[in-house]
């Protein structure tokens, strides 16, 4: 399995091991941590008596990419109208195939991102994976493919969770964020066969160790699930980007929960100003390659839907109507989120040419 260069490849290789499954007890003062806590069940996007997921991770480069693609158009308009606009007469006078070809150019490397952005939009490529957490097999099932391999397809991995060796990976060029790292080797070599990457840098790495812990190891009331914060979300069966871009607010409480219109002024406001960047994560949220759709992982499922034990908030009547891209409501916000987006890059290009 390809890793890379700069995780661990053996198991002595491992930065800081924590303790491995059924090893010890759970340190249980780790859920009493409030904030990690009511993090990670803002995370939680499914959980029964058969197994639990957490929304994937998302990282910095989604605001990189945003930022890119702003600064990228931004650029092409300010040089179109340098080059073609204020030399009309001059593009006239014979100059005309260079000026085409450098506009063909221009084109090329300034618009490149804003395009890949709508190809995705459009095409909804998978480009991070899902972990679950499978309590009645203790196994863990995803999708795993190469960084940089884009065309070759995901492949299903199944590991049991009693294999599984935990370790505090320390980012050599970022020595803030220690995500939780989960790794699988061989028992013979010591050589890594499998890396699992949750990689959510904004909660402690221990609790969330001891969260997994619990509900593979304990019995359902040990898990300190909150139904008030803790929602089901079906974004891969989302018909609406809006509705997916919605998360980011609900997660931090800029929203509520029933997609019922309300708190419409702040988060109209905020999204104005950042709609490609919360688009793009909605984006990652609706195309998220789910293990759980394969039929190798469907019939490792026990769980009827029937009595679950975990307290979770259903979706609303408002919510599943938003998911299915008919809430007017959502719609309407986001629609003119993004005419004032539009219209805030037309005066500053107009600000800055005139």
């Amino acid at each position: 399995m390809q890793l890379r260069d700069d995780f661990a490849k053996h198991i002595s290789e491992l930065n800081d091991p924590l303790e491995r499954p059924y090893s010890k007890g759970i340190d249980t003062s780790l859920l009493q941590s409030i904030d990690d806590i009511n993090h990670l069940n803002k995370e939680v996007q499914n959980i029964n008596p058969d197994y639990m997921t957490f929304l994937p991770s998302y990282f910095w480069y989604f605001y990189f990419v945003a930022g890119w693609t702003y600064f990228a158009s931004y650029m092409f308009s300010v040089v179109f109208t340098l080059l073609f606009i204020r030399n009309l007469d001059f593009i006239l006078s014979g100059f005309t195939v260079g000026f085409v070809l450098l506009g063909i150019l221009m084109f090329t490397v300034f618009c490149t991102p804003l395009i890949l952005l709508l190809y995705q939009f459009i095409k909804k490529n998978p480009f991070r994976t899902q972990y679950y957490f499978l309590k009645k097999e203790q196994k863990i099932a995803y999708y795993y493919r190469p960084l940089m391999k884009f065309r070759q397809p995901y492949e299903l991995k199944i590991v049991d969770y009693k294999d599984i060796h935990p370790d505090l990976h320390l980012d050599r060029y970022n020595q803030a964020y220690t995500p939780l790292n989960l790794y699988v080797a061989d028992p013979v070599t010591g050589d890594i066969t499998h890396h699992l990457k949750l990689e959510d840098y904004r909660v402690n790495p221990r609790v969330q160790w001891a969260f997994i812990r619990t509900y593979m190891e304990s019995p359902a009331e040990d898990l300190p699930i909150d139904h008030k914060i803790c929602q089901a979300y079906p974004m891969d069966t989302s018909q609406s980007l809006f509705a997916c871009s919605d998360i980011i607010f609900r997660k931090n409480g800029l929203l509520n929960n029933t997609h019922s219109g309300r708190d419409t002024a702040i988060v109209l406001t905020i999204s104005a100003l950042y709609a490609l960047g919360y688009l793009f994560q909605g984006n990652h949220y609706q195309c998220v390659k789910r293990a759980i759709l394969h039929p190798d992982v469907k019939k490792l499922l026990t769980w009827d839907g029937k009595d679950n034990p975990y307290p979770i908030q259903p979706i609303t009547t408002e919510a599943q109507r938003a998911f299915q891209g008919k809430n007017w409501q959502v719609n309407t916000r986001w629609t003119v989120a993004i005419l004032i987006n539009i219209s805030l890059f037309s005066w500053a290009m107009v600000a800055y040419n005139s």
